[in-house]
């Protein structure tokens, strides 16, 4: 599974860095109808005419290249306000925002500050806390509602 999605990742990268998004995320699902989704985002976020436009290249590409067998829905679309944060450029996207950091046998809320290759620092209530992202269970975003 990990090898096709390796496989669609390469054929949506660049499709997406030619309209100025990333490639945040790609899920490869077996079932009945297979599901391919394809998570983009861009600063300031990606709108619904280039998720449509890069759905129909990607799915004319995965045809051509004939990748999944069977038949699929293809699903192009952005991350959402409560996707999790994972990697060190989610964060720094998300500077001077309030997020939720879960760890093994902790959580903090506060402010992202600032942000490492391999840390995040957060302005909690209790001051500044450094967390390594290796540790990070789970993180998002504090939604304002």
């Amino acid at each position: 599974m990990k090898d096709l999605e390796e496989r669609v990742r390469s054929l949506a990268e660049p499709l997406l860095a030619r309209r100025g998004a990333d490639l945040v995320e790609v899920q490869v699902r077996r079932g009945r109808t297979q599901l391919v989704r394809v998570v983009a985002d861009r600063s300031g976020g990606i709108d619904i005419d280039t998720c449509a436009r890069v759905s129909g290249e990607l799915s004319r590409m995965l045809d051509v290249e004939d990748l999944i067998p069977g038949r699929y829905t293809l699903e192009v679309t952005s991350p959402g306000l409560d996707r999790p944060l994972r990697t060190s450029e989610d964060f720094a996207k998300n500077r001077g925002r309030k997020v939720r950091i879960v760890l093994a046998m902790a959580q903090h809320e506060g402010v992202v500050e600032d942000v490492g290759a391999e840390s995040v620092t957060v302005r909690t209530d209790r001051g500044a806390v450094e967390v390594a992202l290796a540790e990070v269970v789970k993180a998002t975003l504090v939604l304002p509602w």
